[in-house]
């Protein structure tokens, strides 16, 4: 599948999670490059990779986590993911803990219909808190 980060760009509600302790959980939703709820589209760095802003929200629709930071945010953080071949990689601080997230897609074709499907590992904190989670644009349940 040939990805560019405009695949990426969407509202994703997370339908699955394992692993002790993940950052994401069950029915969060990631919000990637829409430009609404502080994500921001995609965009050069000032090294000229391709980025692209996310904004993480939980299951109440409070925003955990934003690349438009809140006041009293460490102003340095910089909160934007990273295209990177044809996965989206970010690493930064959530909670004085140190966050990874990694991010790819795959496409799956039934009876004529096309589905997209973003998949993510988390590691925060502690290397072996590893949580791997899927999301798709379709509602929790659907």
């Amino acid at each position: 599948m040939n990805v560019n980060v405009g695949d990426f760009v969407g509202s994703w509600t997370v339908q699955w999670v394992s692993g002790r302790n993940p950052f994401l959980q069950y029915a969060w939703t990631v919000l990637i490059g829409t430009g609404t709820n502080g994500d921001t589209p995609p965009f050069l760095s000032a090294e000229y990779a391709v980025c692209v802003g996310f904004t993480v929200m939980d299951g109440s629709a409070r925003v955990q986590l934003s690349s438009t930071p809140n006041p009293g945010d460490d102003p340095h953080q910089p909160l934007a993911l990273l295209f990177d071949g044809n996965t989206l990689r970010w690493s930064g601080y959530y909670e004085q803990q140190p966050l990874h997230v990694y991010i790819s897609l795959s496409t799956a074709q039934t009876t004529g219909d096309s589905y997209t499907s973003l998949y993510g590992s988390t590691t925060w904190g502690d290397p072996d808190q590893v949580g791997v989670w899927g999301a798709d644009a379709r509602p929790p349940g659907g």
